[in-house]
């Protein structure tokens, strides 16, 4: 954000906006016959200065050539409501965008840029038409237009941006991927400047989802750490076009704004809170990732701390759809526990994480208080990594 500052005041601060692209300035092109030629990569700033005003834009391209083309206006404070429309030599419409949601653009409502993504057919001149999708315009209807090959890149908001955590605990939170580009890979999750003994589970977004929810180990300790929380960082890891690339993930919290439009909103930092020394059993992690079948049910064990062995229930804290707890046995170290995927919608190729919740059943005791049937809750475990497989994958 940047402000006009004169005489100790300072004006309303204004988004701004950078990039590695080379930039350049529009000019007045109002008929695609004389469209402005432009040279890929570049950005071109402009205003759709008059209402029912088009820009009209021109370059070469080669044939099996990739472009992407987007407008960044509304995330920038403009009024603009753009539409985009690319076109072949001959006139003939190869894509059209509206809008385009951005899950990085914090409080907007109406996603109102645009952005198209297409291989060009054959060597030729291209033309792009950018206009207001409500035929309006005026000086403030400023917009930034880039036009290259894709970027492929991404970037990372930590949900919420701040727990109070007990010591010797897990607590489960969710990190958002937003991809750039058509970029799809794995991202690789790490704490940084946490405590020692600090671990996360299930730590990495798998390759084409855009979230996961996973947990946060606290280790036990001895004496309260007290009441000031400690600010730490979450790190993604991916390789992008064969380089290896590391983003910090951004504090956030998801806002939800008239029973319907939720918001991942950005926050100045990642704060945890301690509470307590920590007496709780500490869970073990599963070691190794659990495969589900498809349209099956799977089991698999989880150890117990010694003295909760037996006397409690596990319950899926806010699973994917279609992947249930079908029964709980208790065995020699702990329990099997036993989950369904149902195919239609849990499908095969489907990664995450599972977070169990412990509980015992406390039966309903007047005598002693206690009027109804409650669950007693005793700690959530580490997050447990899945992928759901084909049936006959189970035994390869």
């Amino acid at each position: 954000q940047v402000s006009v500052r004169k005489d100790g005041f300072a004006s309303n601060p204004m988004e701004f906006a950078l990039d590695s692209l080379p930039e350049s300035t529009a000019r007045k092109s109002l008929a695609r016959a004389k469209a402005q030629k432009v040279k890929l990569p570049v950005i071109v700033n402009g205003r759709i200065a008059q209402a029912g005003e088009a820009a009209f834009f021109r370059f070469d391209g080669s044939a099996g050539q990739e472009i992407v083309a987007e407008v960044v206006a509304r995330r920038l404070g403009s009024p603009l409501d753009s539409t985009l429309r690319l076109t072949d030599a001959a006139g003939k419409e190869l894509a059209f965008n509206d809008d385009f949601e951005d899950k990085g653009a914090g409080l907007i409502t109406h996603q109102s840029d645009s952005f198209i993504s297409f291989k060009l057919p054959a060597k030729g001149t291209y033309y792009l038409q950018l206009t207001d999708a409500q035929h309006k315009g005026g000086p403030e209807y400023g917009y930034r237009l880039r036009i290259s090959q894709p970027q492929p890149d991404f970037q990372l908001r930590v949900v919420p941006s701040s727990f109070n955590v007990r010591s010797s605990s897990n607590v489960p939170f969710t990190v958002y991927a937003i991809r750039r580009d058509g970029f799809s890979g794995e991202i690789a999750l790490k704490l940084k400047g946490a405590p020692a003994n600090f671990m996360l589970s299930g730590a990495a977004v798998p390759s084409g989802q855009d979230h996961v929810r996973l947990t946060l180990t606290v280790p036990q300790f001895k004496n309260s750490p007290g009441s000031q929380p400690l600010s730490v960082q979450l790190t993604g890891t991916a390789t992008v076009e064969g380089r290896e690339t590391t983003r910090i993930a951004i504090p956030a919290e998801d806002m939800e704004q008239a029973f319907m439009y939720h918001h991942i909103v950005a926050e100045d930092a990642w704060l945890i809170r301690i509470l307590g020394s920590g007496t709780g059993p500490v869970w073990q992690a599963v070691n190794k990732p659990v495969t589900l079948r498809s349209g099956a049910a799977t089991p698999f064990e989880v150890r117990t701390p010694f003295r909760m062995q037996g006397g409690y229930q596990l319950a899926l804290n806010d699973p994917p759809e279609g992947i249930t707890i079908q029964k709980v046995t208790p065995d020699r170290d702990g329990v099997s526990v036993l989950v369904s995927v149902q195919g239609d919608k849990a499908k095969p190729g489907l990664k995450g994480n599972l977070i169990l919740d412990a509980y015992r059943e406390v039966a309903a005791n007047p005598a002693a208080g206690i009027r109804q049937a409650r669950r007693q809750p005793m700690g959530t475990l580490p997050a447990i990594p899945f992928e759901v497989v084909e049936p006959a994958a189970q035994g390869k």
